[in-house]
């Protein structure tokens, strides 16, 4: 017991829990959708999830995700999918992510971040035409809203824009760190109609297809996290695209963008999630294991203290996401909460999956276990989706529409 501890040692199995199965603040309908997904997850994706990290093997994380059966899960009914909300969305993200980023990453750009926008505004006819293949996995889609001179203004440092001729728009520009870029079939991409106004208005979405010609990936980045999960640059050359599939309004993009955004930062809270709960969780299973002066781990104070706090950080926040979640599927406005949640929960995972590693120790520092892999992950919550530091600023702003000066 007090020897070398192998990963397989724990009891544990790539993110499976230890922890209760049955969470008092889920229904028994979506507990029993957990176990299910997870169960899922076990025979699916816990085989090759190290593979497709270090290997970065984005084709093998693809073919995974299409076999799913859940990524209709929030498609609407009428256009092929099962009709579920946003709570249920985070729950499979957090479950997802537990055993694979990139997995999850690649289904929240196809099934959130293209799909809810075009669940929320688009045509019946939008949605009859491009949902269905989401639905049943025969296509894939991302959302287009970074450029290489945005950064945390991605509103108002957007430059790509769409010149109307006739029936259809003329795209020119680029778009830079698109999650699925490279193997989407269509994109919710947000571009400039009107230059003549502040730059955070002039702004439409439309509905583009990649195979349309003039359309390029001209580069896929390599990060040190999430790793075999798409991002790219692309490039958009006189692509020509049909007026009816803009979405909502021309120059009236930003009500999707944000809609858009609440959407994608409570899903990606979600992932986070599964990468705290399961760090904290080999750390737990590991105190326990592991002898040291001839007594567990966990029985000493500056240990224990690290999983306490790990444990209140996973708890509340998962409490918090659910409760987020359920709001947002009630039609409630809750943009500074959903800042609040995302930024707590992507601080609160590097933390826990640092101290997990400190926790194990030489072993967690190295392949052994998934430990390194959930670090690298983590640091991306700080950045996308909105840096922490701009999430603050949106509270803060948030605060003062509220409650005034």
């Amino acid at each position: 017991m007090s020897g070398h501890i192998n990963f397989e040692d724990l009891e544990l199995k790539f993110g499976y829990t230890c922890m209760p199965n049955r969470l008092r603040y889920y229904s028994k309908e979506e507990n029993d959708f957990r176990m299910e997904v997870r169960e899922w997850c076990e025979i699916h994706v816990a085989p090759d999830a190290e593979q497709i990290d270090r290997n970065r093997d984005i084709k093998l994380a693809v073919e995974i995700l299409k076999k799913m059966p859940y990524l209709d899960m929030t498609i609407p009914k009428e256009a092929g999918g099962q009709g579920k909300g946003v709570l249920y969305r985070t729950i499979l993200g957090e479950e997802l992510t537990a055993f694979s980023y990139a997995l999850a990453g690649i289904f929240g750009a196809s099934s959130c971040l293209f799909a809810g926008p075009v669940i929320e505004f688009g045509t019946q006819d939008q949605k009859m035409k491009y949902l269905s293949g989401i639905a049943d996995g025969s296509k894939l889609g991302a959302i287009g809203i970074t450029e290489p001179t945005g950064g945390s203004d991605a509103i108002g440092g957007m430059r790509l824009k769409a010149v109307r001729e006739g029936d259809h728009y003329v795209l020119n520009g680029e778009k830079c760190f698109i999650t699925n870029g490279s193997v989407a079939d269509y994109i919710c991409l947000y571009t400039k109609t009107n230059d003549q106004v502040k730059a955070h208005q002039g702004i439409s979405a439309f509905i583009f297809e990649t195979d349309t010609p003039g359309f390029e990936v001209i580069k896929e980045y390599k990060h040190m996290g999430r790793r075999g999960m798409p991002n790219s640059h692309l490039r958009f050359v006189d692509c020509k695209v049909p007026a009816e599939n803009i979405l909502h309004k021309e120059n009236e993009g930003l009500d999707v963008l944000l809609f858009g955004l609440d959407g994608e930062r409570t899903f990606t809270a979600s992932q986070y999630l599964g990468l705290a709960r399961s760090a904290f969780e080999i750390a737990y299973k590991y105190a326990h294991k592991r002898v040291q002066f001839k007594k567990p781990l966990y029985s000493f104070e500056g240990i224990s203290f690290k999983l306490s706090e790990m444990f209140m950080d996973t708890e509340l926040n998962r409490m918090a996401i659910a409760q987020i979640a359920r709001m947002l599927d009630e039609g409630h406005n809750c943009r500074a909460s959903v800042a609040a949640v995302k930024a707590r929960i992507a601080d609160a995972t590097v933390r826990i999956t640092q101290e997990a590693i400190q926790v194990v120790g030489g072993l967690g520092y190295s392949e052994e276990y998934p430990l390194e892999r959930y670090y690298r992950d983590s640091k991306i919550g700080q950045i996308s989706a909105g840096t922490s530091e701009i999430m603050r600023y949106l509270i803060t702003r948030e605060m003062v529409r509220m409650w005034g000066k």
